[in-house]
This record gives structure tokens, sequence and C-alpha cells, in this order.
């Protein structure tokens, strides 16, 4: 399969205003002369066409599956979107998205589209990044339930998510997005084993906590001063509990244990995997290194 040509970004003028508007379906409709401009197409190629002709591959389905859960309740949104030109370069933008409401009922889309600034580009880079790869293991709504609850862990909701970085203002999510990353590569470690014993492989060695990405990553931490916390311990400790389980979830499944047996021991990694992170995030939020 032929590599996604990536491109080279378009620099959008603040003074230039990117205006589509579709059906309910998602089809264009309308688009003005700098959607046509930017994006690199003749309006007549683009009238009938579905709007997700200028998605770009960057950007997490759960996005436009909020996006949309949004506008088809009448309400309107904000979102950062990375949109993607007929000759493969790209473009960030701000849109904000209006329902058409006839009678009560949403009629239409119309979405308008300024630049976004580079600090809120290169946060929403990570994130998307970051959602993209939770998206392997996870459906939209359960990603969805993912951000909002980081975003409630640190006292925001979508709205002044999104307000903060429009103003060029952090939101201290970067630690958590990066605990995000290891959590979620914890979860495709757990599958792998799982699906390595569904396919027969029951001659695999998970015992030792450093296999996985996120041992390897807080091993090369251990001399740091934050390692001495408590939380740092407890979450050493579930972590080495979570090996030990996914190692007797393999031994058990070779001397032919019942599925149920099996689902126990899963739940309990999944449990204390809970743990592990919980006590993660309280390790970031209370050191001042």
């Amino acid at each position: 399969m032929e590599e996604f040509n990536r491109g080279k970004e378009i620099d959008i003028q603040i003074k230039d205003m990117i205006v589509s508007s579709t059906d309910k379906k998602g089809n264009i409709i309308y688009v003005n002369d700098i959607f046509c401009e930017v994006a690199g197409y003749k309006r007549e190629d683009l009238i009938g066409q579905p709007h997700s002709i200028i998605r770009h591959p960057d950007m997490p389905k759960v996005i436009f599956y909020f996006l949309w859960q949004t506008v088809m309740k009448g309400d309107t949104i904000y979102a950062f979107v990375k949109n993607k030109a007929q000759n493969g370069d790209y473009y960030w933008v701000k849109a904000y998205v209006k329902p058409i409401m006839e009678d009560g009922k949403v009629k239409q889309f119309t979405s308008y589209r300024k630049p976004i600034n580079n600090f809120a580009k290169g946060y929403i880079e990570k994130l998307y990044a970051t959602l993209i790869d939770y998206e392997k293991t996870h459906t939209p709504k359960e990603t969805l339930d993912f951000v909002l609850e980081i975003l409630e862990s640190k006292g925001l909701d979508y709205e002044r998510f999104i307000r903060r970085l429009s103003l060029g203002k952090g939101v201290e999510l970067l630690n958590l997005l990066d605990i995000a990353k290891y959590r979620n590569a914890h979860i495709i470690y757990k599958y792998h084993i799982i699906d390595a014993v569904k396919n027969g492989n029951t001659d695999i060695e998970v015992t030792s906590s450093t296999m996985c990405e996120f041992g390897k990553m807080y091993k090369s931490l251990e001399n740091e001063p934050f390692t001495s916390m408590p939380q740092w311990q407890t979450m050493l400790k579930y972590h080495n509990h979570v090996h030990t389980a996914l190692q007797d979830y393999v031994e058990k499944a070779k001397q032919g244990a019942s599925s149920s047996i099996l689902e126990d021991i899963l739940n309990r990694v999944e449990a204390d995997t809970k743990i592990i992170f919980d006590n993660l995030t309280q390790v970031i939020d209370g050191y001042k290194g």
C-alpha cells in the first residue's frame, strides 16, 4: 500500500475565512472561494461530494464522532481540525460548526474556519496522535469517554479546553497524555498476550515487568527523586502484579483452564492496571521537581 503523501503545511492568513455547508448526510452543498483556493479544488468538483474529501488521516475518528453527535442535537461546536488539500498538502483550522434548523429539525450544517495559533497546533498534534493510537483498541465512544475523563481530572470541560488553547494557554495535560500513551501500550501488550494464547502459543514469558514499553520507561527513571514517592512504589507493586497475573493467564491456558477462570485473571489485570495509572497520575500531580 502506497504511503500517504504528508505534503507541506499551507499557511492560512488570519483574514481568511473558509466556509462550507453540507446537507444532513455530510455532502457538500456550498463552498466559498477561499475554501476552493486552499483545498485546491474547483467548486464544481466539490459540490455533492462528502465533506470527508478533505479529511486528513492524522485526524482521530473521535473528533468527528463528537462533532456529529453535538450538531445533530442542534448544538454548535468548535473543533481543531487538520484538513488535506487535493495535492496532499495540509492546513490546520479552528472550525465553528453550526446546524441550520427548520421546523425544529436539523436541515444542514455550515462550518466557518480560521487559522489556529502555533501553541494550540503543537498541543493538538500530540493529543491527536495519542487518540489515534488509543482508537486502535477502542471504539469512538470509548475514546470520547477517555478524553472527557482526562479533561475532568483537570477541572475542564471540552469548551474550556478549546478556549484555553485558542488563547495560547497550557492546560497541564501533556504529562497525562504521556500516561495515556503508556496505558494504551499496556492494553495493547495485554491483547498481544491474549491473541498469542488464542493462537496456541503458550510458550511465552511475561513475568518480567520490563518486557513492556511502560516497564522500560519507568526502568529508565529509577534514579529520579520522585521514585521515592509512595504512589510510585504502589505503581511498581501493581505493575508487577499485572505481569505475574498475565504469566498466570498463560500457564492456566496451557493447562486447559476454563474460560471463567481465564476471564477472572483478565479482570484482575484490568483492575490492577487502573491502580497503576491512577497512582502515576498522582505522582505527576504531586511532584514539584
